[in-house]
């Protein structure tokens, strides 16, 4: 008895006389499909404005994949084609982006704490946010495989296509707020090391120049 109540405790099942792990419990696996509404064009990412994502996420009756992104980060564009190819594995599957900034409210809004951040969408509420490991194609089509009840197109390989980089392109950045604190802490140290060497050096050349 004492045995027994130990197995139980620790989670392990005795019946008959046979001991036997209890099952795991699966991560949850959201309802997606019978969403019509959500498919994309021919598995085409919807490239939508800030102002817009709230009527496009209301639209979605199940589920929808988000992309907030920077054309002038380097991450996102590494992972832009990726994105693209995964819409094409799941059409069905409703895949927006939306171009953000530093300064960007739908951060706040739906808790994008930098670029690129991809979240699931189940009932126009955030789920899940992908994990930033998944950088490639194959494991985002894992990742969704697993946590939907979604299945990508039969036969169709899972890989990168020419046209999945079609448009990504990445545009020099210039972070003016950086660049300006840069040269204030410069303007600032040259100008208080200048009057240090005044106080110091000048009072020290005096001296040498009177002792000559």
């Amino acid at each position: 008895q004492w045995y027994q109540r130990r197995v139980r405790s620790s989670g392990i099942n005795a019946e008959y006389g046979v001991v036997r792990k209890s099952a795991e419990i699966p991560e949850k696996v959201f309802r997606c499909k019978g969403d019509e509404s959500s498919a994309t064009a021919n598995g085409v990412v919807s490239h939508v404005g800030e102002g817009e994502l709230s009527a496009h996420l209301n639209k979605t009756a199940n589920c929808a994949l988000l992309l907030f992104y920077s054309p002038f980060c380097r991450y996102s564009m590494e992972l832009m084609p990726h994105y693209n190819a995964l819409a094409r594995l799941y059409p069905s599957l409703r895949h927006i982006a939306v171009h953000i900034n530093s300064y960007s409210s739908s951060c706040v809004q739906y808790g994008a704490v930098g670029t690129p951040t991809v979240l699931l969408f189940h009932e126009s509420k955030v789920v899940k946010k992908v994990p930033h490991t998944h950088r490639n194609v194959s494991d985002l089509h894992s990742y969704i495989s697993n946590i939907t009840d979604l299945k990508p197109v039969e036969g169709m390989e899972v890989s990168l296509l020419p046209q999945d980089s079609t448009n990504v392109t990445l545009l020099p950045s210039h972070d003016y707020p950086l660049i300006f604190s840069i040269t204030f802490l410069s303007c600032s140290l040259v100008y208080h090391t200048s009057g240090y060497l005044r106080k110091t050096l000048l009072p020290l050349f005096a001296t040498v120049v009177n002792y000559l």
